[in-house]
């Protein structure tokens, strides 16, 4: 009857200490209507938060040891600088490599991280705090977890919404992106003696911050849909016609001619062809997913993909850099290019 009465009243708390990011999370996910976000990708990113919390929590031990500095201190300086970094570093190699292409995705998946690290460090304190006052699990469940979440959010939105643009290489707002997590999380930690008050203004604050970043997110991927889908479709008539001639394309391939022999001329044309289709097979894919429909992959997409790495790597590391001022796949080409990857090993597997 104990063990039944103290599970009872364990209930509540573990619920405030877990759910609340939990379900920030799945309403994210919910409204992502273009489903940019694999469940996997999720998962991983959970799975890394959970790893840096764990890595987090052995560093800030070893720092506060090492520093001799009062907790709240520490809890307000050295923290916030370990454990945002942590979770940046994985954040920026989802922008870097490819995974993230958009300020949607990158929103979503840099709340997932949060979210990985709360529900760890939430966890603990269950285990070593499970009988403190409901009061305690309402701060740790909808203030610390959702600034844990929001801050790694905050960090991909600024990375993704103010960082190179399409077809452009400038360098991304890194050290920018990472100053505004931390500030977010030592600006909470500030008030840790007024919990109450600190998670209350986290949540009138957060929802309305990503709310908006949500929306300037799916408004830029609509335009950029929009606007892509036609000068993928003009390039491919032109490549198609053989009309290339005059056009700004076609006077670069010309000055490339000098450098490169035909048959590496003609490779560069039909990858700028097949990248063509494939971004318009993209693009085409994910218009249909914001309408409803769940397009089945295109049968051909497996081969076309061969065919762009075979002439890839017929062209060369030098024939490719050459090309890449007119290539179609800059910008947010890498994330094009793993998605179309994705649903060809998806529908390899089918």
């Amino acid at each position: 009857m104990n063990d039944a009465s103290g599970i009872l009243t364990l209930l509540p708390r573990v619920g405030l200490a877990l759910a609340p990011v939990l379900v920030f999370l799945a309403a994210l996910l919910w409204f992502d209507s273009f489903r940019l976000v694999r469940f996997r990708l999720v998962a991983a990113a959970l799975g890394m938060g959970a790893v840096c919390a764990g890595i987090g929590y052995a560093v800030n031990n070893a720092l506060l040891s090492l520093l001799q500095i009062p907790l709240v201190t520490f809890a307000v300086i050295v923290a916030p600088l370990v454990e945002e970094g942590l979770k940046a570093a994985w954040g920026g190699w989802l922008s870097a490599s490819g995974r993230v292409g958009f300020l949607i995705d990158g929103l979503i998946l840099g709340f997932a991280v949060g979210t990985g690290f709360a529900l760890v460090e939430n966890l603990y304190y269950l285990h070593h705090l499970g009988r403190a006052p409901l009061l305690v699990w309402i701060v740790r469940g909808l203030g610390t977890a959702l600034m844990h979440g929001g801050s790694a959010a905050v960090f991909m939105v600024i990375l993704q919404g103010f960082g190179r643009h399409e077809g452009e290489s400038g360098r991304r707002p890194w050290l920018a992106a990472l100053a505004a997590a931390v500030l977010l999380h030592t600006t909470f930690n500030r008030f840790m003696d007024r919990p109450l008050l600190a998670t209350g203004l986290l949540l009138a604050a957060l929802p309305l911050i990503l709310g908006l970043a949500y929306r300037l997110g799916e408004r830029r991927l609509r335009r950029w849909l929009g606007d892509g889908f036609d000068q993928d479709a003009r390039l491919l008539e032109l490549l198609k016609s053989g009309a290339i001639s005059s056009t700004h394309l076609g006077l670069a391939l010309q000055d490339l001619t000098r450098r490169f022999s035909g048959h590496a001329i003609a490779d560069m044309l039909a990858l700028l062809r097949l990248q063509a289709e494939l971004n318009i097979m993209a693009k085409g894919r994910l218009l249909l997913i914001e309408k409803g429909f769940e397009p089945a992959p295109h049968a051909e997409l497996g081969t076309m993909l061969r065919e762009v790495r075979g002439l890839e790597d017929r062209i060369g590391r030098a024939g490719l850099l050459a090309l890449r001022p007119l290539g179609r796949w800059q910008g947010r080409r890498p994330w094009q290019r793993r998605y179309l990857e994705d649903l060809a090993e998806h529908a390899d597997r089918v």
